[in-house]
Order: C-alpha cells, then sequence, then structure tokens
C-alpha cells in the first residue's frame, strides 16, 4: 500500500484514511473492507505505529489509527462514525440493515467486537500481558508498548478477565451464526452482508491470522495473534472460522495489503 505521510494528507480533498502499516489491525482492516464493498477509493495516510505522532495529533485529536477525514469535515476516529460516513458516501450497497429489530442486534454485537472492553479491546489486553510475562522483554516490551497500554488503560486485574470476556463474545457470536444459518441465512443479520459480518472477519486476524500467502505479516506479530490460550481456543468454534473464509471469499479483497 502506497502510503502518503499526515502534513501532505492534511492540504488534500477528498476521503483520506489514517492506517496502521505493516500488519492487519482489526479497526484498519474493517475500514479499508468496507471502502472495498462500497468502491470508495480513499488516500492511505500512515500512522507511526507506537510513536508520538504529533502531527496526527494535531489533526485529528488523537494519535490512533484508523482515522477517516472526508474533505474538510471533522474526523471520524470511531467506528461507528466511520460507518456511517461511509453509508453517506456510498449508500449502496448499504451495511446498515433497514429493519430496526436487525439494526439493534447488528449494533450491539459490533460493539461487543470493536467497542471499549469488546473483543478487539480484550485481545490487545491479552496480548500486552503475554509480552510482558516474558521477563527477558519487559523493559522493552513497555518502552514500544507503553503508549499503547496507557490508551487500553491496561492492568493485571482488566488483563486477566480478558480471556474470559474474549470466549463469551465468540460464544455468542458462534450462538447467533448458528440460529442464521438454522434460519437458512449465511449472515450475521438478515438475509445479506452487513457490517457486523465485516468486523468479525476482520477481528478474527486477532486470534486466527489467514495463512502467510494471502496475509503476509512477520513471524513475531503472527505468533502474538494466534497465542489464544485455552479458554479462547476452546470458543472459536470451526462456524466462526468458516464464515470468516466465507466472507473473505465472496466479498472482500485478498491478498491483504498493508
Amino acid at each position: 500500500m502506497n502510503y502518503i505521510e499526515v502534513r501532505e494528507a492534511k492540504a488534500m480533498p477528498g476521503l483520506r484514511i489514517v492506517l496502521s502499516p505493516g500488519g492487519p489491525g482489526p479497526w484498519s482492516e474493517a475500514a479499508k473492507s468496507i471502502c472495498y464493498v462500497k468502491k470508495l477509493s480513499y488516500i492511505p495516510v500512515a500512522q507511526e505505529v507506537g510513536g508520538d505522532n504529533p502531527e496526527l495529533k494535531q489533526w485529528t485529536s488523537q494519535t490512533s489509527a484508523p482515522s477517516v477525514i472526508w474533505n474538510d469535515e471533522r474526523p471520524r476516529n470511531i467506528w461507528n462514525d466511520q460507518l456511517y460516513l461511509f453509508e453517506r458516501l456510498a449508500p449502496q450497497p448499504s451495511l446498515i440493515p433497514e429493519n430496526i429489530a436487525d439494526r439493534v442486534v447488528m449494533f450491539g454485537y459490533a460493539n461487543e467486537i470493536c467497542g471499549e472492553n469488546g473483543l478487539g479491546w480484550s485481545r490487545r489486553l491479552m496480548m500486552f500481558k503475554r509480552t510482558l510475562s516474558r521477563t527477558e522483554s519487559q523493559g522493552r516490551a513497555r518502552a514500544l508498548m507503553g503508549s499503547m497500554m496507557q490508551k487500553y488503560g491496561y492492568d493485571e486485574g482488566a488483563a486477566a478477565e480478558a480471556p474470559a470476556r474474549v470466549a463469551r463474545i465468540l460464544t455468542s457470536l458462534s450462538k447467533l451464526l448458528q440460529h442464521q444459518h438454522q434460519s437458512g441465512s449465511r449472515f450475521f443479520v438478515g438475509d445479506r452482508l452487513s457490517a457486523l459480518d465485516i468486523y468479525w472477519t476482520t477481528f478474527a486476524a486477532m486470534m486466527a491470522p489467514l495463512p502467510q500467502e494471502v496475509c503476509p505479516i512477520a513471524p513475531g506479530l503472527r505468533r502474538m495473534y494466534s497465542d489464544n490460550g485455552p479458554v479462547v481456543e476452546a470458543a472459536l468454534t470451526p462456524l466462526l472460522l468458516e464464515h470468516r473464509d466465507f466472507i473473505y471469499r465472496e466479498y472482500l479483497q485478498l491478498p491483504l495489503d498493508f
């Protein structure tokens, strides 16, 4: 992916998305995948992973990725704000169900995946804990991950609870998908693709990254993403991984490009 720097992007019109280069960051991959489905062109802007990102902070009032900027409008830094912007810029295909009951289900489960204390958040806490548990790398890990750990409010108690929280979310998603299959649908909500299908598919990389030929990531990151522990591994059902593969095969772009 051909990134430009923040200072260049600020002066440009159109759709710009600040992304984390080098690997399948789930929030970034979700934004990219939604744009792919909607055929929305955008300019990729590089965030310095783990860096201070002073220019990004001045532009978007924060230092994380993804951040989505359309023309001179306010930056969208939260996943649901980004989804609503993408829907406005490209109404079809809509990824938000029209039926209110389906919409409530979709946003509720999407928040369990993308939101604070959700699946992605909790997996990050687990990764911090595993890295810090290696005594020989504690100093280096804190130097590299210190700012990110602060953003996620890392502490031992939250990290200890994270595997069970991830497992509960996975179990609930699996039951929802099983119910949908029994009703004759291949999707999490209703009878067509929604943002929830994309969020699950992209966040699944945090537990089961795709093969190296379509997801070329560094060995250390692959080991970190695959190190689930027994509680999470037991909840990661074949049905969930089959759904990930189905959505990638039918709707999203492979190989992944970071």
